[in-house]
């Protein structure tokens, strides 16, 4: 039987400590990957599908990230979420950090086995 392959956007390895909001609930998150259009965190708080957080990171030293994700997954302390919302200059921060440290990388698919 043929496997089939599902393309979804290239993730990045990164560590990076993250501070989130629902409402008027902070807590921390450490975020693990990154993609064109999301990321993938790590957090003691447990979230639902569908929620919207906002998030604030410091993406590298100058490039700030604010923005509202909404949660695509959750398991057992993980989330991926969907960056739905940020202001241009965020947006811009985003992109400038992907291409300075994946040049060339990020716009690519990435291959993944649907199971």
């Amino acid at each position: 039987m043929a496997k089939r392959f599902v393309e979804r956007a290239r993730r990045f390895q990164v560590r990076r400590k993250g501070e989130l909001r629902l409402d008027e609930r902070r807590f921390n998150g450490l975020i693990q990957n990154i993609s064109d259009k999301g990321l993938f965190v790590v957090s003691n708080y447990d979230v639902e599908v569908g929620m919207e957080i906002w998030i604030r990171v410091e993406l590298a030293a100058g490039l700030p990230f604010e923005g509202k994700l909404k949660v695509r997954h959750f398991n057992d302390g993980c989330f991926g979420a969907e960056i739905v919302e940020a202001d241009a200059q965020s947006r811009r921060n985003w992109q400038q950090f992907l291409e300075k440290h994946y040049p060339g990388q990020w716009e690519l698919p990435e291959r993944r086995k649907n199971s």
